[in-house]
């Protein structure tokens, strides 16, 4: 590692990684390489402003997020909570001496990786090919929202709109009405997707000595995401999903699953094997003994009607009192929490997955790393960057002159 990032020990920390990415499945991939030790420097335009034009924002349009309510917005949060651990260099692709001085990074690092559509890469001579000429064992990592070809390859490639495409609006429905997931779910996969497959390249060239290209997108991580539901969707008689109250977990799953309401909130109930005790429990007749509820397919015919049955016996007692006498018996039973409910839980600090760091803005809090390893942990060290806060110490290390680089900067590649 370099400069302030020295004290990074996980098990990557000896890769370099040249980022291109913007928005969140490539920087939340980079991040998590980051997390793990890599020395990830964050390419960005020479002029402070956002892939939509907007100026640059990322720690507040006034460099107050987090303390001033009209300086904390979704965007900042976007920038933030995906490029810890990072450096930033600028420069002006679309300048001969931009290209020239990223030409003579490449054989410094490791790994590129970009996420924009298909082409401009390459528009900016920056393509895998190229790339490979430049230094023939890099690990090439492009992450679209379609894949580099086919029928929407040259669509934007934006979360919303891969729900919409792959049918998480359907799966994720209520009463016929298409919902989208409240988070980034495709962009999350993605970048999942996109840093296990950039692991795995390392692991063949650390035995091999081989690059290679790697590629993932928004399109086919939501589909694989779908995981057993979209799996049944595939191959069994029963259609398209129907979820027929929002509070149900899963459209093909019979009840108990998902979010029942009690006195004075809601509860989560998970296992169709503990009905019986469930109905003890709420002080009912046995439910698996009925014959509404006693088969699989039962349940699942007749899942508005067992709801309101539990709800109806829910509403005597409070969730937490209703937690507390489940639990004691090991059902698969947990309270549906606020915001304020979850990250106040014990078990948050105890697996460490809030951590505070001091940035241009002051004191925020990031996430912890889901992920633990024993003998190279993965750590969180450093803010997010200023924009081309690194810009002279990343040249300097590749051996730039300061004539060289002010030769950069004077000529506006930088």
């Amino acid at each position: 590692m370099r400069g302030d990032l020295m004290i990074a020990q996980g098990p990557l920390n000896s890769i370099r990684v040249l980022d291109f990415t913007e928005r969140m499945q490539g920087p939340y991939a980079t991040q998590m390489l980051a997390d793990m030790g890599a020395d990830v420097v964050k390419v960005e335009r020479r002029v402070a402003i956002t892939p939509d034009g907007r100026v640059d924002d990322r720690y507040g349009a006034n460099g107050r997020y987090g303390r001033d309510q009209d300086d904390s917005t979704i965007y900042a949060a976007g920038f933030l909570a995906n490029n810890r651990n990072k450096r930033s260099l600028t420069v002006d692709l679309k300048t001969a001496a931009g290209q020239a001085m990223i030409h003579r990074l490449i054989p410094k690092f490791d790994i590129v990786y970009e996420n924009f559509r298909p082409g401009v890469m390459e528009r900016l001579d920056l393509g895998y090919e190229r790339c490979r000429e430049l230094n023939p064992k890099i690990i090439y990592v492009s992450a679209t929202g379609y894949g580099p070809n086919g029928p929407h390859a040259q669509k934007p490639g934006q979360d919303v709109l891969i729900e919409a495409r792959t049918g998480w609006g359907e799966i994720n429905s209520v009463d016929g009405k298409p919902v989208p997931v409240a988070t980034a779910i495709a962009d999350t996969l993605g970048a999942m997707n996109g840093a296990f497959g950039t692991v795995c390249a390392i692991v063949h060239a650390l035995r091999t000595g081989e690059g290679q290209r790697v590629r993932t997108s928004l399109y086919e991580s939501a589909i694989a995401g779908m995981a057993e539901w979209g799996f049944h969707y595939l191959n069994s008689p029963q259609g398209a999903p129907r979820r027929p109250r929002p509070g149900h977990a899963s459209p093909y799953t019979p009840p108990p699953y998902g979010f029942y309401a009690t006195k004075d909130g809601h509860i989560a109930l998970s296992s169709g094997r503990q009905i019986g005790k469930l109905s003890r429990i709420l002080g009912i007749d046995d439910l698996s003994q009925d014959d509404r509820f006693a088969t699989y397919w039962a349940r699942y015919e007749n899942r508005e009607e067992f709801a309101a049955i539990i709800e109806k016996a829910l509403s005597a007692k409070t969730t937490a009192e209703w937690v507390e006498l489940m639990e004691a018996e090991d059902m698969f039973v947990a309270p549906v929490n606020t915001m304020d409910e979850a990250f106040a839980d014990p078990a948050v600090a105890h697996a460490e997955m809030v951590v505070e760091l001091d940035t241009p803005a002051g004191p925020l809090k990031f996430f912890g790393v889901p992920y633990k390893l024993d003998r190279t942990p993965a750590s969180v060290r450093t803010p997010p960057p200023l924009h081309g806060e690194h810009t002279d110490q990343v040249l300097a290390e590749a051996g730039f002159t300061e004539d060289e680089i002010a030769e950069l900067r004077s000529s506006q590649a930088i």
